[in-house]
């Protein structure tokens, strides 16, 4: 059967693919067997902040805030974002800012205290503050992005791909597990950590890794009136949501694949978390741990996303390696991988930039599966 425009994935990137194909008229078919947001992106800490070091970065982030407010009911709140450490530590996140014109806040060690009394800083630390930030809760966020995408009627279809139909090079379409196969007049694959694996079965292998990501939920029994914030001195994030904190200290694993499972991570990370935690809040009572979160995150050699066209399959862009960073780049790059894909430009991202992110710098190579 044809469906129009087919996205493969349906975290971050291939949710808004689909969401900006609908809100244009477009029949879309979103296909993912975990369902919208349902796999790495619901597992994530839910951090979405512009203080990041790349003015490309930032961009995105200004663009993914304004998406997922678009869409957002009770999913989002506005936090904002402080970033601690030393003035040397933070020189280029504050250039980053500037240059996309994001307004912030440069405070010392002890306008952070006066200005948030629950907060532990050196006084050779700095904070940088930023009010546009969000505290997203990734699975409630699924929910109303799914109602949004249902009243688009855009058609969901919780199966994996199993292969896909070639006219020569050029991708054709998509066979489901089960058979069934949809023709397309447009492909996006946006699967994050299993894009490596669609692309051999067309015989192109990409040069990423896929690691296993950490992050932890402490109970503090009260709520806060802080911003989210990130520590750079002890290399540590946090959001917050209720009575609760969500972050931790960048753990991460390397992966063969990717890792779903509810195991519980190694105690010692849970600790160290909680240590650096209470080294930066002044807090009435021992947080109480809640709950672990562990997801596939996708890294390229570069550390830079990839978006872009690989010629030889056809009417068909990628788009992934967010390292993480899934839901604050993820539905920036989705948008520009529609408008790609129907204009061969797009909105938020540069000529160069989108050369500098273009797919084909990680081929390892190219021979197609007979």
């Amino acid at each position: 059967m044809s469906r129009g425009l087919v996205v493969v994935g349906a975290g971050p990137a291939g949710a808004f693919a689909a969401l900006s194909a609908a809100f244009r008229g477009e029949e879309v078919t979103l296909i993912d067997p975990r369902g919208v947001l349902g796999g790495a992106a619901s597992r994530s800490a839910g951090v979405v902040t512009v203080q990041l070091e790349d003015p490309m970065d930032v961009r995105l982030v200004l663009r993914s805030i304004e998406l997922i407010r678009s869409v957002a009911k009770s999913s989002a709140l506005r936090t904002g974002f402080l970033q601690l450490g030393r003035e040397e530590d933070l020189s280029e996140s504050i250039a980053a800012l500037r240059d996309a014109g994001v307004m912030h806040e440069i405070l010392t060690g002890s306008e952070v205290v006066g200005r948030w009394p629950a907060f532990r800083v050196d006084r050779d630390l700095i904070g940088v503050y930023t009010d546009l930030d969000l505290s997203v809760e990734p699975p409630a966020l699924g929910l109303e992005l799914m109602e949004v995408l249902e009243a688009q009627d855009v058609r969901v279809v919780k199966r994996g791909v199993a292969s896909f139909a070639t006219d020569g090079n050029a991708v054709t379409g998509v066979v489901l597990e089960g058979g069934e196969k949809i023709d397309h007049d447009g492909l996006i694959l946006a699967a994050g950590s299993h894009n490596r694996e669609l692309l051999k079965l067309l015989g192109i292998e990409i040069r990423t890794r896929v690691i296993t990501c950490y992050a932890y939920k402490f109970d503090l029994g009260e709520e806060l009136e802080i911003p989210s914030f990130s520590d750079e001195l002890l290399h540590s994030y946090w959001r917050r949501w209720g009575t609760l904190l969500v972050g931790g200290g960048y753990d991460a694993e390397w992966a063969d694949a990717p890792d779903y499972s509810s195991a519980e991570p190694p105690a010692h990370y849970v600790r160290r978390s909680l240590e650096m935690l209470l080294q930066r809040l002044e807090l009435r009572r021992e947080p109480r741990y809640h709950s672990s979160l562990r997801g596939p995150c996708e890294l390229t050699p570069d550390m830079d996303p990839y978006l872009g066209r690989l010629d030889e399959l056809g009417d068909v862009v990628v788009v992934g390696g967010l390292r993480g960073y899934g839901l604050m780049r993820g539905p920036a790059l989705g948008e520009a991988a529609y408008e790609l894909l129907r204009s061969r430009g797009s909105g938020v991202l540069t000529s160069d930039e989108l050369e500098r992110l273009r797919p084909s710098r990680l081929l390892r190579t190219q021979r197609r599966a007979v």
